[in-house]
């Protein structure tokens, strides 16, 4: 009778435990560089009118195109990215970004990065500053 209900109490904390993990599970994103890209990069996700982004089964796939530039539909709040082809350069400034209403909803979001040595970045900063936009200043490489 204990062995059962201690069968039963760790089957319930695995299920539990299994549920939970699947709701806190995000979003995964491949993103491939093309040989030669060099600059700044911005997907601006949760576009109206906007292409969804391909998926290859779980994993959401995206080419950067050499504009850098990017709009889609589809609307992902915090992913995991993880990157395909940066031998060209190293991977800077990577901040990801979510616009919501007063109460919370979600309206868009964009994730932004730059592609090339850290001199070339540092140069794309100080122009940014500059021009008074703001520029992130966290490193990811």
């Amino acid at each position: 009778m204990i062995r059962t209900l201690t069968l039963l109490g760790l089957g319930i904390i695995l299920a539990v435990a299994v549920a939970c993990s699947k709701r806190d599970a995000r979003p995964q994103i491949t993103i491939e560089i093309p040989p030669g890209f060099g600059g700044n990069f911005v997907l601006d996700m949760g576009v109206r009118g906007a292409p969804p982004l391909q998926k290859s089964g779980d994993v959401y796939i995206l080419s950067v195109p050499r504009s850098g530039k990017v709009e889609t539909s589809t609307l992902l709040e915090k992913s995991d990215v993880t990157f395909k082809n940066e031998s060209d350069g190293r991977i800077w400034g990577f901040s990801q970004s979510v616009y919501r209403t007063g109460d919370g909803i979600s309206t868009g979001s964009k994730l932004e990065f730059f592609v090339g040595t850290q001199k070339e970045f540092e140069a794309e900063q100080n122009k940014k500053n500059k021009s008074g936009r703001t520029g992130t200043s966290s490193l990811a490489g």
